[in-house]
């Protein structure tokens, strides 16, 4: 039985872990980040009770169980905190500015439908709020004068939700939070859009049927070849996630989530988190406490 003392990582097992991490994830591990690596590179070493981290690597690498392993150790190395309406001033940027212009640019082109994609959506509380926040603009406005419903449960929008993490997908599809999670959510948000379900004691809150038939969620890799790209995006969250990546890998990422908007359709990044970059075919939207960006072309 291994004894439960914590491994020290050497410079060289570091660089080694660092570049898979990279090269299969995107994620950056810089020296800053050092102990949350080792950290999760160790809970798993513990509860398979492999002697090392180069043990370690080789199960991830070379074993049959490699592949489960890697999405283990993924889990642990994401960070999955997340809320709905997470970032109040984006969301309503989105209510009051976005959702009202494109919705007109949309009718006069006679386009009927809109695409709105959470990249890194975690557990899926940002792709929800994407559409409740649609929906709202759509209770406020009527329906007619919003895009015209498809069917009943779709008035006229589909969100899409991805991550690299199948765990956090999977909660995702589910619609189900725990109390603690829907704190921050405004109690008409919370009375509209979401069931309460007393399951062996403990509330949950599942979000309900009309608001999750308008997702779909997926596994998605921002470091991904061109070709697998969504596209056709009028709105694209994004936030709290180019951060673990590299500056040039994030940047480059940052113009693929460009050039998959429409024409006249919106990026929303976190404030501070891509500073200073001049993006071809874009301009800045200046408004308090936000980083959007909407193409021209």
């Amino acid at each position: 039985m291994i004894q439960p003392v914590e491994l020290s990582l050497s410079s060289s097992e570091y660089e080694l872990w660092r570049e898979l991490i990279w090269q299969r994830s995107g994620l950056y591990f810089p020296e800053g980040r050092i102990r949350s690596l080792r950290q999760a590179l160790e809970e798993r070493r513990r509860f398979l009770q492999i002697k090392n981290y180069a043990e370690y690597y080789q199960r991830v690498v070379h074993s049959v169980e490699g592949a489960a392993e890697w999405k283990n150790l993924l889990d642990l190395l994401l960070n999955h905190e997340t809320s709905f309406l997470r970032h109040q001033p984006s969301f309503e940027a989105l209510s009051a500015y976005v959702l009202p212009q494109i919705i007109e640019t949309r009718q006069k082109q006679g386009v009927e439908q809109l695409a709105l994609w959470s990249a890194g959506c975690s557990s899926g509380q940002e792709a929800y709020s994407l559409a409740m926040a649609y929906l709202e603009y759509c209770a406020a406005v009527g329906f007619r004068e919003a895009l015209k419903p498809n069917l009943a449960l779709q008035p006229g929008v589909s969100v899409f939700g991805s991550d690299i993490s199948q765990r956090s997908l999977e909660k995702a599809r589910a619609g189900r939070y725990r109390t603690h999670e829907v704190r921050f959510m405004p109690v008409h948000y919370r009375e509209r859009y979401m069931a309460r379900i007393e399951d062996g004691g403990a509330t949950f809150y599942r979000v309900r049927e009309e608001v999750r038939a308008l997702l779909k969620f997926n596994t998605f890799n921002l470091s991904a070849p061109d070709g697998s790209w969504p596209a056709g995006q009028d709105v694209i969250f994004c936030q709290n996630v180019l951060i673990y990546f590299k500056p040039d890998s994030r940047k480059e990422a940052v113009e693929r989530l460009c050039q998959r908007l429409n024409p006249g359709g919106y990026l929303f990044l976190s404030p501070a988190e891509i500073v200073g970059v001049k993006l071809a075919g874009m301009q800045q939207v200046r408004l308090a406490d936000t980083l959007i960006y909407q193409r021209l072309d």
